[in-house]
């Protein structure tokens, strides 16, 4: 969760949600970026194994990429 809070001063969350087919077992990630006063999702992907696989995924396009 800390890492989650050092994003929000680049105005990014980041939110891995299991995937809405309940027989997948995959889970689902967004980026949202804050513009504007509301949030957007900047980045999307799914068909990750775990959730922790998602969340490595969603911090390093954070790390390596400028969103």
């Amino acid at each position: 969760m800390e890492k989650l809070y050092k994003i929000l001063h680049k105005k990014l969350w980041i939110e891995v949600s299991p995937s809405i087919d309940q027989y997948d077992n995959e889970w689902m990630v967004a980026i949202y970026k804050r513009s504007e006063g509301k949030w957007y999702a900047e980045l999307t992907k799914g068909g990750f194994r775990t959730a922790q696989d998602a969340y490595d995924w969603a911090f390093a396009q954070v790390d390596s990429y400028e969103i």
